[in-house]
């Protein structure tokens, strides 16, 4: 009778304790497991002290040691809270990466696509709407169907910032699925400019925008600006990258400049053309690969090897985000042609156009 009243107490106790120490995650077992150990410690006699006894040392003990390593941890917890940056989001990945050269690093800058996405097939996800609604500001070039979807879908409209405001419209580019000689529009004055804040894509104005030098300083002017109202302590960080980054963008368009005036062959092919804003000021044309945006047919491969041999193209390009087939085909066809991954949407603009400049002859 004695043992039972002592082992109800017991029982008792261990409930009291198995709850202190799930609350303080001491423990990582389950109650079951928790009991068994408590009984087993209850048949164990050491030096003539009761187990009760011990069992109080041994709780005292443990609940010592945890409050000294969860006070590191605490610690430890509130100083990464401390020290996290706060983040700004963009639309693409070369947005990112500009909006990065100009915000510093004392900003995590974070673009909704990735590298090796398609940008033209992308549908923002619930957890995409959530990074934004709690960032202060998205950045966009306002160009492709989704960046209008989550522009439409976010509450504060505020935190939306176009970054071609202001922007020289003729610098704008029409976008033609056709694709006959894409290089022709850079010559051409378009009557749609105007209007390039609403179009989607392809349909409308060409959206590779990132690929234009003429445009980035007006494109790195807004990010400064909207930085500077946003987080006006860091306005002078700001203000000094804002100037280093076109001391960089001068120097990368004057050694571009060098390398294609040296190039001999006036053509080159590309599964998916979006090299016009680079390419409107030199006399090498785009021959795309893909018919009204997509796969060509057996006759138009036929019509497209003709047109490469024609124009002696020997450089074919092809970004991961589309199939090779096609191309594979063609430069089987061409002599001393090769077959090169180009992804546009990778991050840095200028190191992606430096290897483009380097695949042409």
């Amino acid at each position: 009778m004695i043992k039972s009243i002592i082992y109800t107490r017991l029982c008792l106790g261990n409930e009291i304790i198995f709850q202190l120490f799930k609350n303080i995650k001491l423990l990582s077992f389950s109650r079951k497991v928790f009991n068994k150990f408590i009984i087993l410690l209850q048949k164990i006699h050491i030096g003539g002290i009761k187990m009760k006894k011990l069992l109080s040392l041994f709780l005292l003990s443990a609940l010592f040691i945890f409050s000294c390593g969860n006070k590191s941890e605490t610690k430890k917890e509130q100083g990464t809270t401390a020290g996290a940056k706060e983040k700004i989001v963009t639309s693409v990945p070369p947005l990112r990466w500009l909006t990065q050269k100009i915000a510093g690093d004392d900003f995590e800058v974070i673009s909704i696509v990735q590298p090796n996405m398609n940008h033209e097939l992308f549908e923002p996800k619930p957890s995409d709407l959530k990074i934004l609604e709690n960032s202060k500001v998205f950045f966009t070039y306002n160009m492709l169907g989704f960046e209008e979807t989550i522009s439409n879908s976010l509450s504060d409209k505020n935190k939306i910032v176009n970054v071609l405001d202001g922007v020289d419209k003729n610098l704008f580019i029409k976008g033609d699925h056709d694709h006959e000689h894409e290089h022709e529009h850079a010559d051409k004055k378009e009557e749609e400019h105007e209007h390039h804040h609403e179009h989607e894509g392809h349909g409308g104005i060409d959206p590779h925008v990132w690929f234009s030098l003429d445009m980035m300083p007006k494109v790195a002017e807004n990010i400064k600006n909207e930085l500077s109202k946003l987080y006006p302590d860091k306005k002078e960080t700001f203000e000094k990258n804002y100037n280093v980054f076109i001391t960089e963008l001068n120097q990368v368009k004057a050694e571009l400049s060098q390398k294609m005036a040296s190039k001999t062959k006036k053509s080159f092919m590309i599964y998916h053309p979006a090299l016009n804003y680079f390419l409107k000021n030199y006399a090498i044309e785009e021959i795309s690969i893909e018919q009204e945006g997509k796969e060509p047919s057996a006759q138009q491969i036929k019509e497209i090897i003709d047109e490469a041999k024609e124009h002696n193209v020997t450089t074919i390009l092809v970004q991961p985000q589309f199939p090779k087939q096609s191309a594979e085909a063609i430069s089987k066809e061409i002599p001393n042609s090769k077959v090169a991954e180009f992804n546009v949407d990778k991050e840095n603009v200028f190191e992606n156009l430096k290897q483009f400049v380097d695949y042409l002859n």
